[in-house]
């Protein structure tokens, strides 16, 4: 474990689920994290990590610099009530899909309030990560503890990133999928099928970050080869358009 800096801005973790737990274990290496949930078991994982865990929200705010909001859009309005006198001047931030910032800022108006969008990559330093509407150093430099950071100019941009960095994972974990139960179906076995799709697709990533997709599938592809008959099924079966419908889909449910 990383040694904390003493001089560091504390974070506390309303709702310590998936996403929020995933956040606490990155934060907890550098900084000091205070979290609340419902789950015992996340919960106790969390504790033995470092963080502080608090039963009562309204503490774990009062203790805290930043708040970090992740519970389910649902439950928004009933913890920033719940909360609203331990947040004056300090900084909340929340992670809630489709829950804007004008109404959040009417819930706490003498706190800053910024929306931000990240994904469960965070816990490993991985994550691509999403805030409006302000530039803060503070800010950013917690969120840079998670990965890659960008401010946005609009909330549009935050709504869209629950698509893109939030639900997109699961969508290349069902390709990935296909594709360790197509070298299954090959007569590879299960292990090996797996690694050799994880190793394609960490190889290709890499790659596209220096070249375009066009290009490399050119590369690969020769006449009357191996792999232009593959691209033809994957062109009959319209890989492309059943991937952005899936985004179009979620994009639509995230705008509300």
């Amino acid at each position: 474990m990383l040694k904390r800096n003493s001089d560091s801005n504390s974070v506390a973790i309303i709702g310590a689920g998936n996403l929020g737990s995933a956040i606490a274990k990155r934060l907890v290496q550098e900084i000091e994290v205070i979290v609340t949930g419902r789950r015992k078991e996340i919960l106790n994982d969390l504790r033995d990590r470092g963080c502080e865990v608090e039963k009562s929200n309204t503490k774990a705010a009062s203790k805290a610099d930043f708040v970090f909001i992740t519970v389910k859009p649902k439950d928004v309005d009933s913890v920033l009530e719940e909360i609203k006198g331990e947040v004056k001047d300090k900084k909340v931030v929340s992670f809630a899909a489709m829950k804007k910032f004008e109404e959040i800022k009417k819930s706490i108006p003498n706190s800053f309030v910024f929306r931000a969008m990240t994904n469960v990559f965070a816990e490993k330093g991985l994550a691509f990560t999403v805030y409006y509407p302000a530039y803060d150093e503070e800010l950013e430099r917690i969120l840079s503890i998670l990965g890659e950071v960008h401010l946005v100019k609009t909330e549009k941009e935050v709504d869209l990133m629950t698509a893109f960095s939030g639900s997109a994972p699961a969508f290349v974990a069902k390709l990935i999928q296909g594709f360790v139960y197509a070298g299954l179906s090959c007569g590879l076995n299960a292990e090996m099928a797996k690694k050799v799709t994880l190793s394609i697709f960490s190889g290709t990533a890499n790659a596209l970050k220096e070249k375009e997709s066009e290009n490399l599938i050119k590369e690969i592809t020769t006449p009357g080869g191996t792999t232009i008959q593959g691209i033809k099924k994957l062109e009959e079966n319209r890989v492309e358009f059943a991937i952005m419908e899936a985004m179009e889909a979620t994009a639509r449910k995230a705008l509300g």
